[in-house]
């Protein structure tokens, strides 16, 4: 389960999502061009691409926004 805390944002408090060094270990990866299945195996890297995937931040398939 994605972590959030709550932040001012333009005036208005708003629940964010935490990025763990998981999270943004996978996504360096990603950015280096390795496939996504690969990174996938592992069940810790399968929950963080999971959830950068429902933020947005990556497609199914592997392709960055």
């Amino acid at each position: 389960m994605l972590e959030t805390i709550v932040v001012p944002v333009h005036n208005v408090m708003k629940r964010v999502p935490v990025l763990t060094t998981v999270h943004l270990r996978v996504y360096k990866m990603l950015e280096n061009g390795i496939e996504i299945n690969t990174i996938a195996a592992d069940r810790q890297m399968r929950r963080a691409v999971n959830d950068l995937c429902r933020l947005g931040w990556v497609k199914a398939s592997g392709d960055r926004n």
